[in-house]
């Protein structure tokens, strides 16, 4: 994801989801449950994406990720839920929400309807706290009637729901377990293939019914997506057709434990030995980088002392594209003993360097 880990479409996999009726009614029921049971779901209209985008505005690339149309329940007020999907953090997020909510309304009075309640939400699954101003982070006792009479009142721009905050906060793991929208950000929370297939398995199996097989899809789209991500480890999730052909039609609930464990089981093992070997690659590197580090500061205090603050910058930097400072660094510690002058210690340095470390 684009400022979120690698380079996932963030984008284009919400739009995936958020497109499914059941999967938008259930993130307005996360974030403002008390008007999503006013709400008639059955009716929800997704709005073309250029539903608040006047032709040749200067918004017109920025806004318009997704936008429903809801009606009440037994007629009436209709709410127009607009939605951006965030991988970082915009501090220009609350103007943009007031022009967006601007721009609905003028659209909608142009096409004759009355006017809409609306419900901008910003879901966001970068790593960085979210810190721009403007977020509300949830709407337990709002409705339909008190936001026509309150909106422009409001001290509110935007709905925020936040990863980053849910889990470090620790309501990520007192979401309903029922609801589709709360099992795709507990898939994204995971960090490890291991931990992410099997957090795959758990809410495969709690949408296991007839009705959900588009949820599937969405959770197998989504952890394919996340494992790439993490680095081409995609490979391990089957094909969406022959997990479907494990539930062979019927509940999941039916399907042999047996089968998924042994199969899960092997791929946990073949990842947790590849984190390992891969955990202690990085500490390897991490301490090689830390004694670069230590070693080229040793000789750049001992030049400078020596020959002066200029030959000290010039030196580090030479030593700066070394390749191996384990090949060069106790024949400079000498030079810098030897030498009599600076330049001649850089004239020195500059043809060690350029013989990838070794002597001519």
């Amino acid at each position: 994801m684009n400022g979120y880990r690698g380079g996932m479409d963030n984008d284009g996999i919400h739009k995936f989801a958020y497109r499914r009726p059941e999967l938008f009614a259930d993130l307005v029921r996360l974030v403002a449950p008390a008007v999503a049971a006013e709400l008639d779901f059955a009716s929800a209209e997704e709005l073309p994406a250029a539903y608040v985008q006047p032709a040749g505005d200067r918004l017109a690339q920025r806004f318009g990720d997704m936008a429903w149309r809801v009606p009440r329940r037994g007629g009436g007020v209709e709410l127009v839920v607009l939605i951006e999907f965030q991988s970082t953090v915009d501090q220009d997020m609350a103007r943009r929400m007031r022009d967006y909510r601007r721009l609905a309304r003028e659209r909608l009075a142009a096409r004759g309807n009355g006017p809409p309640a609306l419900l901008p939400i910003v879901l966001y699954n970068g790593s960085d706290r979210w810190i721009a101003s403007g977020a509300a982070t949830a709407l337990p006792e709002w409705s339909l009637a008190s936001q026509l009479v309150l909106a422009p009142f409001q001290d509110w721009d935007y709905v925020l729901l936040s990863l980053e905050w849910l889990r470090s906060s620790g309501r990520l793991a007192s979401l309903p377990l029922a609801n589709r929208s709360a099992a795709t950000l507990r898939l994204q929370a995971e960090r490890m293939p291991a931990d992410l297939l099997a957090r795959f398995r758990q809410e495969w199996t709690r949408f296991a019914g007839d009705a959900d097989a588009g949820m599937r899809r969405v959770l197998h789209a989504w952890t394919a997506a996340l494992l790439a991500d993490m680095g081409g480890a995609e490979s391990a999730l089957p094909p969406l057709a022959e997990l479907e052909g494990l539930q062979g039609g019927t509940d999941m609930a039916t399907v042999s434990e047996a089968l998924f464990d042994e199969w899960f089981a092997g791929v946990r093992a073949e990842h947790l030995a590849e984190g390992i070997k891969q955990g202690m690659e990085r500490g390897m590197e991490r301490g090689i980088e830390r004694e670069r580090a230590r070693g080229l500061a040793r000789l750049r205090r001992q030049a400078a002392i020596k020959f002066g603050a200029r030959t000290a910058e010039r030196l580090a930097a030479l030593l700066g594209a070394a390749e191996r400072m384990d090949r060069v660094g106790d024949r400079v510690s000498d030079w810098i003993v030897e030498c009599e002058h600076g330049e001649d210690l850089i004239s020195r340095v500059s043809a060690l360097v350029g013989n990838g470390g070794t002597e001519s």
